[in-house]
């Protein structure tokens, strides 16, 4: 529908958010290659001219970066110094913004957040770990703190390689939450 250095409208029966990235491609007619374009939606909402059970939808989009090839065919559109080129670039119509989810054109905070709290040791659950010794017949088990079975199997690893040496040869059998210890 538009054309500008600046964004495009194209009119489609897809539908698309805010900010969404999108890939064009211009056909330039035939045996000449088609233009890639790459923007960003800027609106996207029922298209005016479609009856009423039309699926068809316009959508203004952004061209922040346009190729030469892009910047050529508006060239040849609209030679410079015409009065007829359009400069048009879409604008979004206000929408109310729901409360949990951010504005999509609001940049991100880059700001550090503190580190979560940590758990105090003693709100940790047990685990107990029964351990083979690899082609031996020894066997361990321990009991410990963990957050999880994972954190539990990484620090029993640690603690026998503490009390062993070779700790290496060692293999988990068993880890199982210990309930209400």
């Amino acid at each position: 529908m538009t054309l500008s250095e600046g964004g495009l409208a194209v009119v489609g029966d897809l539908h698309f958010e805010q900010g969404d990235p999108i890939r064009l491609r211009i056909s330039q007619g035939e045996g000449q290659p088609a233009i890639p374009v790459s923007a960003i939606v800027w609106n996207d909402r029922p298209f005016d001219g479609a009856s009423g059970r039309s699926r068809l939808r316009r959508v203004g989009c952004i061209v922040s970066q346009p190729s030469r090839a892009f910047l050529a065919l508006l060239d040849r559109l609209a030679p410079a110094g015409s009065s007829s080129a359009s400069a048009m670039i879409p604008i979004a119509r206000p929408q109310t913004a729901l409360p949990d989810r951010p504005e999509p054109d609001l940049p991100r905070s880059r700001e550090l957040e503190p580190p979560p709290k940590t758990e105090p040791e003693e709100s940790l659950p047990y685990f107990r770990i029964r351990m083979k010794q690899i082609g031996g017949p020894r066997t361990r088990i321990l009991t410990l703190r963990a957050r999880s079975a994972t954190q539990a199997e990484g620090l029993a690893h640690e603690e026998l390689a503490q009390v062993v040496s070779g700790a290496e040869g060692w293999t988990i059998l068993h880890i199982a939450r210990v309930p209400g210890r």
